[in-house]
């Protein structure tokens, strides 16, 4: 089978510090994946080297099949939207998108009214970038980028410049054009919940390496390691291999001075009572520490917490957090 891009085992190096470390995937005609991780940890650098604006210092890049690895960005047919719409200020709307449609060295006319139609702008094709708010602008470069009909499509965190409504409107109305026209994309941020909303597949990114790439649900279920679960904001962490999502915590009755959890544990070898340290739960309340041993009955797992330190939790006994 040929993917629409193939990326192996690809490095990059500034000195002797390793950005990009042994990264490989692929992905089908249409796919969107969304590429999260926290900021300095190597995101932009890959999509730099997707787009050619940077050497792979070793691996390789396939487009349909055809090496582009040592090709410069104008001579891989990928496509690149920025954080800034970085429209041509002298052009009209319609003038920015026509440049597109004429880059892909086809005429402007029916696509570029139809593409104005698609970001719903059909009214503002004689307006300039200036007389349009900072999400329009950024629909035009992507209608623009389109239009040049890239074989994938890169987005650099396209949204981190508006308001949080706007953004929130405009995943939706992104993602569903990106469907609409079948465009295979590769979408960048570090904002975990517009990640879940754009990706068909997520990559959790830190480090240089794809912690995890996999669907949103597996994810969730299955964090394939404690950088994963402590990202996802919805997992009990105890030490670097054992780890639990915060949903299968409930609440059992009162013993003595302590309350506990029970769950069955991911990845758990714990000893009876053992003590673990500290818990740090930022979902319940906004940063609470608390001193908590594990005791093992009939394979059932509970984590004791003081009772005095408890009242920070309105959840009712024996209902789940």
């Amino acid at each position: 089978m040929t993917y629409v891009i193939d990326v192996t085992q690809l490095h990059k190096r500034f000195g002797e510090t390793e950005i990009v470390k042994d990264v490989n995937f692929q992905l089908e005609k249409g796919e969107l994946i969304s590429v999260v991780g926290p900021s300095g940890s190597g995101k932009t650098t890959l999509l730099r080297i997707l787009a050619g604006l940077e050497p792979a210092t070793s691996g390789t890049v396939l487009l349909n099949g055809k090496d582009v690895t040592g090709r410069k960005a104008n001579a891989r047919n990928i496509g690149l939207v920025f954080q800034q719409p970085l429209l041509f200020p002298h052009m009209t709307v319609m003038e920015n998108i026509s440049y597109g449609v004429k880059v892909a060295g086809n005429k402007a006319g029916d696509k570029t009214k139809n593409l104005l139609q698609a970001i719903s702008l059909s009214d503002y094709g004689g307006r300039f970038p200036s007389e349009l708010s900072g999400g329009q602008q950024q629909r035009v470069a992507l209608a623009r980028a389109i239009a040049t009909e890239p074989e994938v499509l890169l987005l650099d965190e396209p949204f981190s410049s508006l308001d949080t409504q706007l953004r929130e409107e405009l995943r939706y109305w992104v993602r569903n054009l990106l469907k609409n026209h079948r465009i295979t994309a590769i979408f960048v941020t570090h904002d975990l919940e517009e990640a879940m909303v754009m990706g068909d597949r997520i990559a959790l990114f830190n480090e240089g390496i794809f912690q995890q790439f996999a669907e949103a649900d597996e994810i969730h279920k299955q964090p394939a390691n404690p950088f994963v679960a402590r990202f996802l904001k919805g997992h009990l962490v105890l030490n670097e291999e054992q780890y639990s999502p915060i949903s299968a915590l409930t609440l059992t009755e009162p013993a003595k001075e302590h309350k506990a959890f029970t769950a069955e544990l991911l990845h758990t070898t714990y000893s009876q009572g053992q003590k673990l340290g500290h818990l740090f739960i930022e979902e319940i309340d906004e940063k609470i520490t608390l001193p908590l041993t594990v005791n093992e009955h009939r394979g059932t797992f509970s984590i004791y917490l003081p009772l005095e330190r408890i009242c920070s939790f309105t959840t009712r006994t024996g209902s789940p957090l």
